[in-house]
């Protein structure tokens, strides 16, 4: 079986990552601003130390995976 690092990552701090995007767009919504072109995702990915290009080359691996099936 392959592994997908980055992504058991992600799902170890996903209650943490809903909970802070909640509160992240609701400082949007009361007019604070991410700098830059940093989006909610971005910011949060940053903060609870997940790698996106290494979560985007994971799903492209399971799709390939899925593919082959």
């Amino acid at each position: 079986m392959v592994e997908y690092p980055e992504h058991e990552k992600l799902k170890k701090v996903s209650d943490k990552s809903q909970m802070l995007g909640e509160f992240l767009e609701w400082m949007l919504e009361q007019g604070f601003i991410l700098e830059g072109d940093d989006t909610i995702e971005n910011t949060l990915a940053k903060y609870l130390g997940i790698d996106m290009k290494k979560i985007e080359a994971e799903k492209r691996m399971i799709l390939a995976e899925l593919q082959k099936r």
